[in-house]
């Protein structure tokens, strides 16, 4: 952490700079941006001076325990922040400055002999200091915007008392005519935050009033900014033990997020001399530069990590011949590439970046997240060939649920129309075709034809490679619908994701197959180039998947299949293989589950724009739209020709795929 003096943290202050730093250590200014909106954490502190540590008579322990630690992390996705870093029982900033020094506290004498007055000092040195900023930053602010709005946050103890909220707004010494409006907003937005670890309450003037001398100080000397002082009951932590609960600060420090900038932005808009259309207004629009630092050092990391390539079997052609020639009544023996990564010191090099340095709480999530997918991918590379990979791939890609089956089934019901002999092309005649469609999108890429592909086609993005299966055979609408698949969705988002700041879109978010392949369908019915044929083939992935983990080997699942649903035999082959390979892939059955849900979102009216910004996930696309619209990603450039201009769609595929459930 940087530490400058105070004569230039006020110059930066009245110039209006961008900075984060220390007085000293005792307490920690951020200003990412200037807006009309200051969050403080005023007790986060637990740092004594040496010579004070040395004569306090409070255990770690006990000092914790009156302490609010983890209020700085609540506030640490806001671009201006206010953190004390010393501990109250050094000085109360909460107090005024005739009474900030304790003698005893709680019922508890705090020092072994008493301070002599240098010490006292000291003490009040750093207490004014930190006002100081206070009154030049809010000075700064009020001049910029007419208006401005300060939380200040804490916490406090519960089990002492018979009744506790969540959430305790105090406002005895608030102008409550004035701002009644902001007060019951305030309540309103604490009361949104919900989660399956947080349960909200909010009162208002219960056990904690709002008398703190932050609020009287900013009364006092401001007459157009508002203090929320707010309390939050300490169920992130063992209040005993001081034991914390990171799950619980997770859910907290995204809810106030949310709370604070929806409230902040009705603030702004009804007292400021600005306008916000979206809460994320509030919010830094600047990527900050350990973001970027990060970003940097993830990707250089895992950039050339690849999961598909290594469990294609070698042999997989080899297979196929003895497995026909023994009329289905051999399993195959997949074999695969030796493996040239560490797969220890692959994640032990992950997990050693410096996460914890990112402050917004929604993107270090991603890159939290991020990280625990590839550390899975990692364990089934590290479990290829065994029965371990498969447990793996179910810990990763999850498993079909009864109404992913049923959709299975429900396309599987009846047969596939025959519109007799159609004109073929093979893989090099293809090959044309997929150069000029990447063309008209004005992509460039390579394409490599291969042998021992269970896929006929997939894209290698960060490579910029498409690769054929040497073998495969295509009619002229699955070539067409394949073309607006690979090149319309997979090589477009690769490259949408090469155009942003953040490299993190080419890595891919975990349940990004799911997002991506539910797109890249719907791209194949937009064109009107889906068959039935290929509905039935993604159900049959389904139906594979699911007899893998009823505990069926390759063989029966194959045979099973073969006599249910009468597929060609030849490309039941690849499915099966393509679920068996590496030891139990269960990856397929996402094909199928994620059309029907970006089938959802459409017909609720989403706005998919921002799913194709790169391997992204439906799950994320409330923080995506929130990062675009704060500037720190750039609007995707490129979208797929059939999502832009959706071609007539046949009314058997329409009621196909508007009845899966």
């Amino acid at each position: 952490m940087q530490k400058i003096s105070l004569d230039e943290i006020l110059a930066n202050i009245e110039q209006g700079i961008c900075f984060e730093a220390s007085h000293d250590d005792d307490f920690f200014i951020k200003i990412h941006e200037y807006v009309p909106v200051v969050c403080a954490a005023i007790h986060n502190g637990h740092r004594l001076r040496p010579a004070l540590e040395e004569n306090c008579l409070l255990t770690d322990k006990e000092r914790l325990y009156e302490e609010d630690p983890h209020t700085a992390t609540f506030i640490q996705s806001m671009p201006i922040t206010l953190i004390g870093n010393d501990s109250r029982y050094e000085y109360d900033l909460n107090r005024g400055v005739e009474n900030c020094v304790y003698e005893s506290a709680w019922g508890k004498e705090v020092w072994k002999t008493p301070l002599t007055e240098a010490e006292k000092a000291l003490s009040l040195e750093k207490h004014q200091r930190f006002y100081q900023v206070v009154k030049a930053l809010i000075s700064k602010l009020e001049k910029m915007f007419q208006a401005v709005i300060v939380y200040d946050l804490h916490s406090y103890n519960y089990k002492r008392h018979d009744q506790s909220f969540l959430f305790n707004i105090g406002i005895e010494n608030l102008d409550i005519p004035r701002y009644n409006r902001q007060i019951t907003h305030w309540k309103n937005a604490l009361m949104r935050m919900k989660s399956s670890r947080l349960i909200p309450d909010v009162s208002v003037n219960h056990i904690f009033y709002g008398r703190g001398e932050l609020l009287r100080f900013v009364r006092e000397h401001f007459n157009n900014t508002l203090v929320m002082a707010t309390e939050v009951k300490k169920i992130f932590m063992n209040e005993d033990t001081g034991q914390p609960y990171p799950k619980v600060i997770q859910a907290l420090a995204k809810g106030f997020k949310e709370a604070i900038t929806l409230n902040s932005q009705q603030f702004i808009n009804d007292r400021s001399n600005l306008n916000f259309s979206h809460k994320e207004d509030v919010l830094s629009s600047t990527l900050p530069k350990n973001v970027i630092q990060f970003d940097q050092k993830l990707f250089k990391l895992l950039s050339k990590f690849e999961l598909l390539t290594p469990i294609n079997p070698i042999n997989l052609e080899q297979e196929k011949r003895k497995f026909f020639k023994m009329n289905f009544s051999e399993n195959p023996s997949f074999r695969y590439k030796p493996l040239t990564t560490d797969a220890h010191e692959f994640k032990a090099n992950m997990y050693k970046l410096p996460i914890a340095e990112i402050e917004d709480v929604h993107i270090r999530q991603l890159y939290l997240d991020v990280i625990q997918a590839y550390s899975d991918k990692i364990d089934m590379l590290n479990t290829i060939g065994t029965d371990q990979f498969f447990f793996n791939s179910l810990r990763h890609f999850g498993a079909p649920n009864e109404k992913d089956i049923a959709n299975a089934q429900f396309l599987l019901f009846g047969k596939t129309p025959n519109f007799g002999e159609e004109e073929i092309f093979d893989a090099a005649q293809a090959k044309d075709y997929f150069y000029e469609e990447g063309a008209q999108y004005g992509f460039n890429f390579n394409i490599e034809l291969k042998e021992n592909q269970a896929a006929d086609a997939y894209v290698l993005s960060r490579r910029r490679k498409l690769l054929l299966k040497k073998s495969a055979l295509f009619n002229k609408n699955r070539l067409n619908a394949l073309l607006h698949h690979e090149i319309g969705v997979h090589v477009l988002t690769g490259v949408n994701a090469e155009e942003q700041p953040l490299k993190l879109f080419q890595l891919g978010m975990p349940e990004y197959t799911e997002t991506q392949e539910g797109l890249a369908i719907l791209s194949e019915l937009q064109s009107g180039f889906l068959e039935v044929k290929r509905l039935r083939q993604l159900a049959l992935r389904v139906m594979a998947v699911n007899s893998l983990i009823q505990g069926n080997d390759f063989k029966t699942t194959y045979v099973q299949l073969l006599e249910n649903y009468n597929p060609d035999p030849n490309q039941l082959y690849y499915i099966v293989a393509r679920v068996y390979r590496g030891g139990g892939f269960t990856k397929d059955y996402l094909y199928l589950s994620g059309f029907k849900r970006i089938l959802q979102l459409q017909s609720k009216g989403r706005d998919l724009n921002n799913l194709f910004i790169g391997k992204t996930a439906i799950k994320y696309l409330p923080i995506l739209n929130e990062l675009v619209d704060r500037g720190m990603l750039n609007k995707v450039q490129h979208l797929p020709k059939p999502y832009l201009k959706p071609s007539e769609i046949d009314p058997v595929l329409q009621y196909l795929s508007q009845s899966l459930i």
